[in-house]
């Protein structure tokens, strides 16, 4: 049944399938992951301000030649996202996910190389989206070539959501799948950077939009009217105070963000208007909508005790679940022995600072979910995004012993 995982998937335990994972994870390529890797980077997917059809069409390339059934399934506006199945077709049911889009490269003249280049410098490829997430996906589709390569057949089926529009949070992507039925397997691995350790949880995200309302006034008398910077600078000194004692075991504290500001009209204005964007992470747990804009409205409460002239509105622009799940499930061991298998010890459970995909696998699906995948968030939307070659050839032998584990040989 969808979502409530298998306790003792086919084979797991069996002799024949542990030869068959080592079988499988013995056929990986290097070079021919870090091909993979260097093809999708090449097809450039900026989001947004471009879109994921190259990309699309070389992950489809690659599918093709793996003998992949594949269907494109778009949003109302077009984005494309690549549905790939192998395997029997019965139960067990694995899907790994990954996103064809990448936060937009910015000024070439910050990167060593050029951004869609996909270079080797030491050992690690250098391009937007190394890590976040085309070399992961590399690392997965190397994983399907060595389980073909070695002869496997898998007992059960094993899908690829390769996905659109992560980035500005899946709504073109995971979500279009979810609404169209295609989220019923009976465990998911989302395949964002966590260094192979295996989140169990992850923050969500409040976008909450503050306008500071003042007074235009001649810019040589300024006392006359109300700087709006002015006031929204005081309410932004004071922002971490709308935080929460709260700390979440796995991914910490929330934190809150000025992200975006914009004001006033011209140099010689006294400014009437002042806007923010403030990117608040909550974290899993009793964190509502409700509670989390109630601080920040307290905090403009006190800031009018003291300054009459305040004037701030307070409102959300988006809202973003956090998701969390066990370390007991079927997928959560295997994946944790299949790393082990090939890092040599047992990677920690922990907890995912960002935002990804899983949350519609966790929350909307019911489905038992792991985050695991190659590379450093650390890197991630950075100038000279990189990842090592050796941990995505690592992490493709680790993704065949999880396939192989979790659906089992025929």
């Amino acid at each position: 049944m969808v979502g409530e995982d298998v306790a003792e998937p086919a084979s797991a335990t069996d002799a024949a399938a542990r030869a068959a994972a080592d079988s499988a994870a013995g056929a990986t390529d290097p070079d021919e992951v870090l091909r993979y890797a260097r093809a999708l980077i090449a097809a450039p997917s900026e989001n947004p301000g471009g879109t994921e059809e190259e990309v699309a069409d070389v992950a489809m390339s690659i599918l093709t030649d793996l003998a992949a059934d594949i269907q494109v399934v778009r949003s109302e506006e077009g984005r494309p996202s690549v549905v790939a199945r192998i395997g029997s077709g019965e139960r067990p049911h694995l899907v790994w996910n990954g996103h064809l889009d990448t936060v937009p490269a910015g000024d070439p003249s910050t990167w060593s190389s050029g951004p869609f280049e996909g270079t080797v410098v030491d050992g690690r490829l250098v391009g937007r989206g190394a890590c976040d997430m085309k070399g992961p996906i590399a690392s997965a589709l190397g994983a399907i070539a060595a389980l073909r390569r070695a002869g496997i057949s898998l007992a059960g089926t094993l899908d690829l959501h390769l996905v659109a529009d992560e980035e500005l949070a899946g709504i073109h992507g995971t979500k279009v799948l979810r609404d169209q039925g295609l989220l019923d397997q009976d465990a998911a691995i989302v395949g964002e950077p966590s260094d192979m350790e295996i989140a169990l949880a992850e923050r969500g995200g409040a976008w909450v939009t503050a306008v500071a309302h003042g007074k235009a006034a001649h810019g040589s008398q300024p006392d006359r009217g109300v700087n709006a910077i002015l006031t929204m600078s005081r309410f932004l000194l004071r922002l971490r105070e709308a935080l929460p004692d709260r700390v979440h075991p796995l991914v910490g504290a929330p934190t809150v963000n000025v992200a975006l500001v914009s004001g006033g009209s011209a140099p010689n204005v006294v400014p009437d208007r002042c806007e923010v964007e403030i990117d608040r992470r909550i974290v899993p747990g009793e964190e509502d909508p409700e509670e989390v804009l109630a601080p920040f409205r307290l905090l403009v409460d006190e800031l009018v005790a003291e300054r009459p002239e305040t004037d701030i509105e307070i409102s959300l622009r988006d809202w973003t679940e956090a998701a969390e799940t066990t370390g007991d499930s079927a997928i959560a061991k295997i994946a944790r022995d299949a790393i082990a298998a090939e890092t040599g010890s047992s990677p920690p459970f922990v907890g995912f600072t960002g935002i990804t995909d899983a949350r519609f696998y966790i929350n909307d699906a019911h489905i038992p979910t792991v985050i695991a995948g190659p590379g450093s968030l650390s890197l991630a939307h950075t100038a000279n995004e990189s990842i090592g070659v050796a941990e995505m050839v690592d992490a493709a032998r680790a993704y065949a012993r999880i396939f192989v584990g979790f659906l089992g040989t025929r």
